[in-house]
């Protein structure tokens, strides 16, 4: 009687402490990368790339060209449907020795949901919050052009871009069309705190004719690539 009486004695102890221990626990983060800090959106908040782009034509030479593209988040202002959106000033120049000039001006929305940009009258679900490892979305919700997945991968990866270490990214895949006739890639890496350092693109056309059909020779199109070299606010 005496064991029996210890032995439940035991299991309730056993029983207090597994609780006590179970509530006092503290809760595990969660860790599913929101990804707002991957775009931030502050009124002069910059960032400059080195862009090369590469241009195939039929029976021609491919034409390489450089230049650099600075992207600076502007004044906010109130859209036709009273959304608040940001200017996004872009501006370019083909040396570092020159000075920039306004190329274009697109505009960017962020709320809890979304980031859309507005590229060339085309608007873009860039970010669908919260970001996590495989998710997708249609890019291309708010536009009348058929449906786009994009992709989030490799969601807070350290990665070296342009001799530039960055903690934690989030890869954003817009695109990854390849067959034997053409091929359509489009990225975009964006990295804790900065935003974009990081975006490839390649829409080509493969020779179709009999005696090149399937080898990928590029007959036209273009492979665009920028990266980051400077950023911050001004």
């Amino acid at each position: 009687m005496k064991n029996t009486a210890l032995y439940i004695y035991f299991i309730l102890i056993s029983c207090l402490v597994f609780t006590s221990c179970k509530d006092e626990a503290p809760e595990e983060p969660n860790d599913l990368t929101l990804g707002q800090s991957f775009y931030p959106i502050q009124k002069g908040q910059f960032q400059t790339f080195f862009v090369k782009q590469t241009r195939f034509a039929l029976n021609e030479i491919p034409v390489t060209t450089t230049y650099q593209l600075k992207e600076v988040i502007g004044d906010e202002f109130i859209g036709e449907n009273g959304e608040k959106l940001n200017e996004v000033l872009r501006y370019v120049r083909t040396g570092g020795l020159e000075n920039f000039r306004l190329d274009s001006v697109f505009s960017v929305r962020k709320d809890e949901n979304v980031v859309v940009k507005m590229e060339h009258n085309v608007p873009y679900i860039k970010f669908d919050f919260p970001i996590e490892e495989g998710k997708m979305w249609n890019g291309n919700q708010f536009n009348a052009r058929p449906l786009k997945d994009y992709l989030a991968q490799e969601v807070n990866v350290a990665k070296s871009i342009g001799g530039n270490n960055f903690n934690k990214t989030i890869t954003i895949i817009e695109s990854q069309d390849s067959s034997l006739v053409d091929k359509e890639l489009r990225y975009e890496i964006y990295a804790d705190e900065v935003g974009m350092v990081y975006k490839r693109t390649e829409s080509l056309l493969y020779c179709n004719q009999p005696e090149c059909f399937g080898q990928k020779i590029i007959e036209r199109g273009i492979i665009s690539e920028l990266t980051i070299f400077d950023w911050g606010i001004e």
